[in-house]
């Protein structure tokens, strides 16, 4: 009974140091995070979505990666060059940078709703699109839904269609039930997108040269994973568990818009994922991006305009 006693005064003790750790964390983040910024909300039924709108012309939507450390701000070296020529929606997804962050289990098909009810209310005609990463399964799948949102899709360094084709197991619903634990989650959350994991992501796996990851982009995708509180481990949660997974194949099949794959010269298995959708599709135009790798449109933003033929 004694050493049950001293357990449960030493997870007290533990659970409660974890929740002032993770307290000062937050109370780090509040000045810093919550400025005034040039963008609009839009009051989704499940949450506000942050995005910008910029300059005049035919619409151009720019949809950033699926993680908890993406935003917008992946589009800043080359938004200003795309609203000379264009109305420009940069958008923020729901779990993501300044969007709500619901304490849900987000799936693909939450984002194919979002993305066709922000095209319809808030852009209000037909859209060319740009995407990167796992956000360009859902533009697919919206495509496929309702043909009339998208004239041009731009598709950057898409994930494959076999690490699509993964779907949830037993372990995704445990992952799932520890990052809803208030505080444990919460504090695994914030070790895996501490400033060090976060420098670490970007350098090794997203950009061409390490180099060019200044401490501006660092502390953006940090700041991105850190509003809300915390409230982003869900999203994490349910990216870890294959969640936000669906097999794009007969959307992308059927699919008759002018579809270009981008793709960074150094991404991961960059031959099965290019010959694996022109195999589905014919019709795609595909390109490479020299001295690139995740993020073509920060580390190389001039070769990355010159491709978009909009």
């Amino acid at each position: 009974m004694g050493k049950i006693k001293s357990f449960f005064k030493a997870s007290v003790v533990l659970t409660g140091t974890l929740h002032v750790i993770n307290k000062c964390i937050d109370s780090g983040l509040t000045t810093s995070l919550n400025t005034r910024t040039n963008g609009k909300y839009y009051q989704w039924k499940h949450g506000n979505i942050y995005y910008k709108i910029l300059g005049h012309g035919s619409p151009v939507l720019l949809v950033h990666d699926l993680t908890v450390l993406s935003s917008n701000y992946e589009w800043s070296q080359i938004i200003d060059k795309l609203k000379a020529e264009h109305t420009v929606y940069a958008v923020d997804l729901i779990g993501c940078g300044r969007s709500d962050k619901p304490l849900i289990t987000y799936t693909n098909y939450f984002y194919v709703q979002m993305i066709q009810d922000f095209v319809n209310d808030i852009i209000g005609e037909k859209t060319d699109v740009v995407v990167n990463g796992l956000s360009s399964s859902f533009i697919i799948m919206a495509n496929a839904v309702n043909p009339k949102l998208f004239n041009n899709i731009f598709v950057l360094n898409p994930k494959s269609i076999n690490e699509l084709k993964k779907i949830p197991d037993q372990k995704s619903k445990l992952l799932i039930k520890l990052f809803q634990l208030p505080v444990i989650g919460k504090t695994l959350y914030y070790i895996a997108t501490n400033k060090e994991n976060t420098e670490y992501i970007l350098t090794e796996n997203c950009f061409y040269s390490p180099f060019k990851v200044d401490s501006a982009i660092v502390k953006a995708y940090y700041n991105s994973s850190h509003l809300a509180q915390g409230n982003g481990k869900m999203l994490y949660a349910s990216l870890l568990g294959n969640y936000l997974n669906v097999d794009i194949s007969r959307a992308l099949a059927k699919a008759d818009n002018r579809i270009f794959l981008i793709t960074g010269e150094q991404i991961k298995n960059k031959e099965e994922i290019e010959s694996s959708y022109l195999r589905l599709n014919k019709n795609i135009i595909n390109f490479t991006v020299e001295k690139a790798k995740y993020l073509p449109q920060l580390e190389m933003p001039q070769q990355t305009l010159e491709l978009l033929v909009l």
